[in-house]
């Protein structure tokens, strides 16, 4: 039986490089991993989740599929479980970008030039990209997609080491394409940010850098 994922996992998946051990970090039922070991990109994985009851779900989606010997499950907050040099890839899909954030501060060995990450943020993607590039992991490629109403973004990224200079608005933009899918998560970033803006200028104190930022993400959209 082959499991489908969504296009939100899919695109995930497809930023995968593969041949090593992957670590699926906030695992809920265990669905990446399995598919990515179903077509042959991986041999093992490490599921892991903060939750006892999304780790119950992945259990019983790897034994549905037989994979058993290839998945481990972990009990994990983040990857405080996990040891450097344990896994080749990790993957964060279904967290907020602020909390994908937090979790790596936590983590000084991920700042190892054979790591390979892929991220998917539910959230304040603005925020990882901001941590990441303030910490010396440059970004590589950025896909964006949609499930009904919902759009996401998922990029993968690698540790450098080299720290270059960034403004708010690469926090916003990172490398995305400018597919129709990419715009309408951008238009929702310029919404959201203009509300922030005429609200500091109705109290005099208006944001002016934000308001280049609002500009340079109305570029992309021209563009």
């Amino acid at each position: 039986m082959i499991i489908n994922l969504t296009p939100r996992l899919l695109a995930a998946a497809s930023l995968v490089k593969g041949g090593g051990i992957v670590a699926d970090i906030g695992t809920d039922h265990g669905y990446l991993p399995i598919y990515l070991i179903q077509s042959g990109k991986i041999e093992k994985a490490i599921a892991a989740d903060i939750g006892k009851m999304p780790l119950e779900n992945a259990r019983k989606s790897v034994v549905q599929y037989e994979l058993a010997d290839k998945i481990e499950l972990r009990l994990s907050d983040g990857l405080n479980s996990f040891r450097e040099n344990e896994v080749d890839e990790i993957v964060f899909a279904g967290m907020g970008g602020t909390l994908i954030a937090e979790k790596l501060k936590e983590t000084p060995w991920i700042k190892n030039k054979k790591l390979h990450f892929v991220f998917q943020p539910q959230s304040r993607a603005e925020d990882l990209r901001e941590f990441l590039f303030a910490n010396g992991f440059e970004i590589g490629e950025e896909i964006a997609t949609h499930e009904g109403n919902r759009f996401y973004i998922a990029f993968d990224a690698f540790y450098t080491g080299e720290v270059s200079t960034f403004t708010v608005a690469d926090c916003f933009l990172g490398k995305l394409p400018k597919t129709e899918d990419a715009k309408i998560h951008i238009k929702k970033q310029v919404n959201r940010l203009q509300k922030r803006y005429d609200a500091t200028k109705k109290i005099g104190k208006e944001d002016i850098e934000l308001l280049k930022t609002i500009q340079k993400l109305k570029d992309f959209l021209n563009g």
